[in-house]
């Protein structure tokens, strides 16, 4: 595999683990309103957090015991209305997903945008680095080394490498990109190698990992 294409797949990755979080409450939530039930709930905690000019409303609930038989404690951040009847009141309108007590939500919820704004902030950066990666992966490396074969096109260890000995001789290894008659692509990470193969067998595929020796063609 080249380095091209590793990088492109760790991408790919950071992308789906930065953003899994989000799509999974995001998917929560509207199960949980299109799909819950509704039930009223104890109040076992209250407290308002933060500073004056700032403040969170916190509350704790208790479910119905036939809907959360461990009877767990689920603390939820919600609006100051709801805060304000809830501490009046004891109790708390919930909507649950049955068989399910962790998804549920307060009637009157405070819903946070900072993890959509911090995803979205690390989705930016993840953009930038693969324009980055295209901009330089496609335009920033050197020309295509170009070279005669002077052996064999065969298969070879996971690596990329050009190297050239003091009598002329370079030897490229890299993933083969593409075979098109008598010529053979190589990514060599850095630099891509054309080889013109005339008279010599080509024992490998595109996709695989090869080498072949060759002098440079000027």
């Amino acid at each position: 595999m080249s380095t091209r294409l590793k990088s492109i797949l760790w991408l790919v990755l950071l992308v789906v683990v930065i953003n899994l979080p989000l799509a999974q409450s995001t998917l929560t939530r509207r199960n949980v309103e299109q799909n819950g039930t509704v039930v009223t709930a104890s109040l076992v905690d209250h407290d308002v957090l933060g500073d004056a000019g700032d403040p969170a409303y916190w509350i704790s609930y208790r479910l119905p015991e036939d809907v959360d038989p461990d009877q767990v404690p689920w603390p939820r951040e919600v609006e100051r209305a709801t805060y304000d009847e809830a501490v009046a009141t004891g109790q708390v309108t919930v909507r649950v997903l049955e068989g399910s007590p962790a998804s549920s939500r307060v009637e009157g919820q405070y819903v946070s945008r900072a993890g959509l704004y911090l995803t979205l902030a690390a989705d930016l950066v993840i953009l930038l680095l693969v324009l980055l990666l295209w901009r330089f992966g496609r335009y920033g490396r050197p020309e295509p080394l170009r070279l005669e074969a002077v052996g064999d096109v065969t298969t070879a260890e996971p690596g990329e490498a050009i190297e050239e000995d003091p009598s002329g001789t370079v030897v490229v290894r890299g993933e083969v990109e593409e075979i098109d008659g008598h010529v053979v692509v190589l990514d060599t990470g850095s630099r891509r190698a054309v080889v013109v193969v005339d008279g010599h067998a080509v024992l490998v595929e595109v996709g695989q990992q090869a080498q072949v020796p060759g002098r440079r063609v000027e």
